[in-house]
């Protein structure tokens, strides 16, 4: 993997996205507000996957977001869409004037893509009838690999109600197995 470095803002946010993953984002503090522009005009920014406990200046990995859709809110706030481009390490974080955290970031190495030919049954039914029948997930997700089991354990993780600690212990690129373990453990149930 490349360890090529760039700097980008860091958005800390309790949000847990894998690759592929799409979530929307409501974007109301000025420095936010600066962190869109600065987005837009090179390579995204990153979400910071924090907790309550966790401090912004603390080293960890984020998600690599590209902003796919602007829009306004029924209340005048801007909301974006947001698409997980990549995982990476955050080996750097420092604040700007405005408070605005910026990084050095690399690329992280995640999940290969499966080459699994186990049938998805209940893994892929129950997240297609989630998505299908939530108007925001259902909006966001417009393609839906819903026959790629990685893709269907990802959009799993985002979103079982667990702790993002547990959350964490299926970044490394070789958590793939006991992701789909333990996510087939709690819907097959």
């Amino acid at each position: 993997m490349s360890r090529t470095i760039v700097n980008l803002p860091i958005f800390p946010l309790p949000v847990y996205l894998l690759p592929e993953g799409i979530t929307r984002l409501r974007i109301f503090e000025a420095r936010y507000i600066k962190m869109v522009k600065v987005a837009v005009k090179g390579q995204g920014f990153v979400i910071f996957s924090t907790s309550k406990n966790t401090q912004v200046q603390k080293l960890g990995w984020g998600s690599w977001v590209e902003i796919i859709n602007f829009d306004q809110g029924k209340d005048g706030v801007l909301e974006i869409d947001v698409k997980c481009k990549s995982l990476v390490d955050i080996l750097s974080i420092k604040p700007d004037n405005d408070n605005l955290h910026f990084g050095d970031i690399t690329l992280l190495e995640h999940w290969p893509d499966s080459q699994d030919n186990l049938p998805l049954g209940n893994l892929s039914t129950t997240l297609e009838s989630i998505l299908s029948n939530n108007e925001l997930l259902n909006e966001l997700y417009h393609n839906k690999l819903l026959n790629n089991l990685s893709w269907v354990v990802a959009r799993w993780l985002e979103l079982l109600p667990i702790s993002v600690e547990t959350k964490n212990t299926f970044i490394d690129k070789n958590s793939y197995e006991a992701a789909k373990t333990f996510v087939k453990s709690i819907i097959e149930k």
